[in-house]
């Protein structure tokens, strides 16, 4: 069981003050996928499809009955203004995708929203998570309020999606399960020690740490540039008494070991791990063509399922 204070809003609200949240980009040039990895030959009757959907973009995993991922494809939002979802690119998105048109034994989608708060099952009142919500985010943003039960923490993962997002995905996907990505992230085994499990986008980038093996707190923040991203990893830090020089950072998500946002974050963090694909399953040999850790926090929403 993990023990919480409020320190994880207060972490959140400093955040918040420093930087936006950003939304669906209002301004998208186009909606032709980042990533496209598809099998010659998928059987979708006995295929699970995973969907992860949010203000960085729109990705879909599909895995075989096999325990084989056969497909990956991903659609990556640009940073743009606060503001809402630009409801006809996602629907053009959704209409033109093929993968969307298919029928699966099962299907799954893991909102990746960040207004998220872990809230401890005994301070749990569906009557306050709104003022919570507010409370940590404000409420310029009005939204659908959820919640995911965190079984081996005893937590609970209050949520808010957008309203039309999740009524233009229920028109393609009506029997899908739902649930939050920090939920998944959450339900992971935490090993001993300090971690910061990271997940990086083309316009943010998501920060679980666990102290001592313990969850400490888990949120997504805006950047803009290689120096913002530094400033939240340390600042997270500094707000749980860690020290940046010895907590482990593992490396989930479109990152290179040789780009400028690398070299700027092992100035201070200087163990830093790539994450690898989650070894339950076997993938494509088009999937493994590519870096592991750029689709290991994917491939992972699987296991939590």
């Amino acid at each position: 069981m993990v023990t919480l204070t409020f320190k994880s809003l207060v972490i959140a609200v400093l955040s918040i003050k420093s930087a936006k949240i950003s939304y669906f980009a209002a301004e998208m040039q186009h909606v032709n996928p980042s990533f496209n990895i598809q099998a010659p030959e998928i059987d979708f009757e006995t295929a699970q499809l995973f969907v992860e959907a949010g203000p960085m973009g729109v990705s879909l995993a599909i895995l075989g009955g096999d325990n084989c991922f056969k497909a990956l494809v991903l659609y990556s939002f640009a940073a743009g203004q606060e503001e809402t979802l630009p409801e006809q690119k996602l629907k053009e998105i959704l209409g033109s995708e093929k993968l969307f048109q298919q029928q699966y034994f099962k299907t799954h989608i893991c909102w990746s929203f960040p207004e998220s708060i872990l809230v401890p099952a005994a301070l749990m009142d569906a009557d306050r998570n709104l003022n919570m919500l507010n409370l940590v985010f404000g409420d310029s943003n009005p939204g659908t309020v959820k919640s995911d039960f965190l079984y081996r923490h005893d937590l609970f993962n209050v949520y808010r999606v957008t309203p039309v997002v999740v009524d233009i995905f229920s028109g393609y996907l009506p029997l899908a399960t739902q649930m939050h990505v920090f939920t998944a992230m959450v339900n992971r085994d935490l090993p001993a020690g300090d971690h910061m499990f990271t997940v990086f986008y083309g316009n943010g980038l998501t920060i679980m740490l666990s102290k001592a093996g313990k969850l400490q707190v888990v949120q997504h923040f805006a950047y803009n540039n290689p120096d913002d991203c530094v400033f939240h990893l340390l600042n997270v830090c500094k707000g749980f008494e860690m020290d940046p020089g010895s907590v482990t950072v593992h490396i989930n998500g479109m990152i290179d070991e040789r780009s400028g946002l690398y070299a700027a974050i092992f100035k201070y963090f200087l163990n830093m791990e790539f994450d690898e694909l989650p070894g339950e399953f076997t993938y494509d040999t088009a999937i493994t063509d590519h870096p592991q850790h750029f689709f290991s926090h994917l491939f992972a929403l699987a296991a939590c399922v």
